[in-house]
């Protein structure tokens, strides 16, 4: 008998283990509504992280300007005057200018890269062509999504996203009326400038240095002269910048804020000498004092103006 049983149940083996039938896993509805619920959040989530991440962006170009004015009067104060905004070389082709940001680079801790220029000599030869090439940070907005470098004039030249301010009253480069090029200019940077802090008379705080400036060369209109542009800007010298390409180094607050929105009804040379970001409604700049601080794309063009001069004696207080 007691075989007997024993080879019955070995020949049913599922009479012992009655729990053995109970399914285990996810059913297909089950799945998709897992999926379903984990988009969810994912679509929740990437807002906040690309928030957080243009905010570090945005740290970095500020903080890119607090160089950049910290370098100035650092510069001030061992020359007693603030780097021209871009200088004409007597020994060099027309059309070679040092730039305002090449004029820093001792005080931005680039000291080798200063030594190598050559300020007798044109900028499309050795050396001075190599140090276009050069990829400096400080002169690169992270949000701007400009190229790492472009051929232009100079192979591998390197853009910039920051414009020093010639003027708060002027908005042209060319054509009859008084553009960027002419001499004594009512900001701070213009072609052999040679301002000392003095000369702000409106006060450090209320005057500005430098702010930022997209790189758009699929933007292309013509300037008043009728010349076709692109919007174009650079750092450390260039071998083309002639009375009509002052926008490759200085800018205006006599023109709106991201003009490029408008392209399309803007006059190029709006964008061109232009101040604008990719931060969501504002520019950063810095100013005489050192103080960076954003400036909304709606700010009263008053104000704005008042800014961009140094001796004009208006009111334009910027918190």
């Amino acid at each position: 008998m007691l075989q007997g049983g024993l080879k019955q149940c070995q020949s049913n083996p599922t009479a012992s283990r009655g729990d053995v039938g109970i399914r285990s896993g996810f059913t297909l509805v089950e799945l998709l509504v897992v999926i379903a619920i984990i988009g969810v959040l994912v679509g929740l989530l990437l807002p906040a992280v690309q928030a957080a991440r243009e905010a570090a962006r945005r740290m970095q170009c500020a903080n890119n300007l607090k160089q950049q004015g910290l370098a100035m009067m650092n510069h001030l104060d061992a020359r007693r005057q603030f780097p021209s905004g871009c200088i004409q070389s007597s020994s060099a082709s027309y059309g070679q200018r040092f730039l305002w940001s090449g004029q820093i680079l001792p005080y931005l801790e680039a000291d080798n890269l200063f030594n190598q220029i050559d300020r007798n000599s044109n900028w499309d030869v050795s050396p001075n062509m190599e140090t276009m090439r050069v990829r400096l940070p400080v002169f690169r907005c992270p949000s701007a999504n400009a190229p790492e470098s472009l051929d232009h004039h100079v192979t591998g030249r390197v853009p910039c996203n920051y414009l020093a301010c010639a003027s708060g009253l002027t908005a042209r480069e060319s054509g009859t009326s008084k553009k960027v090029s002419d001499s004594s200019l009512d900001g701070v940077f213009y072609i052999n400038s040679r301002t000392r802090d003095a000369d702000l008379t409106d006060g450090m705080s209320n005057t500005m240095l430098v702010s930022e400036a997209l790189f758009q060369i699929e933007v292309v209109g013509p300037d008043s002269d009728g010349n076709p542009q692109i919007i174009d800007h650079w750092s450390i010298g260039s071998p083309a910048m002639s009375d009509g390409e002052m926008s490759e180094a200085l800018g205006s607050t006599a023109t709106k804020i991201n003009a490029w929105k408008n392209a399309a009804t803007s006059f190029i040379e709006d964008i061109e000498l232009g101040y604008s970001s990719r931060h969501s409604g504002i520019v950063q700049a810095v100013f005489g004092d050192g103080r960076v601080t954003p400036i909304s794309e709606s700010i009263d063009l008053k104000i704005w103006s008042a800014i961009g001069t140094r001796n004009q004696g208006e009111v334009a207080i910027i918190e």
